[in-house]
């Protein structure tokens, strides 16, 4: 990623309490949260077939898929 997580965005990466919302205004980096989110634990061993990631558009489902692919592709 080429910038770091603000302290927000770690802390919601990093939350295991169970589902998370996230909101936020366009452009504030929810999407690099959920991938980082996602991704986090997928390294510490869950199946990433087990998730549920909703959104509100097809495009927005899109870019999240891509984005999780180049980074899974990257991290391997």
């Amino acid at each position: 990623m080429p910038f770091p997580l603000t302290t927000e965005q770690r802390a919601a990466v990093e939350e295991t309490g169970g589902s998370l919302l996230v909101s936020a205004a366009a452009g504030s980096g929810k999407t690099r949260v959920l991938v980082e989110r996602l991704l986090s634990r997928v390294e510490a061993g869950a199946d990433i077939d087990r998730f549920l990631v909703i959104t509100f558009t097809k495009a927005a489902a899109a870019e999240l898929k891509s984005r999780v692919a180049a980074e899974l592709a990257d991290r391997m």
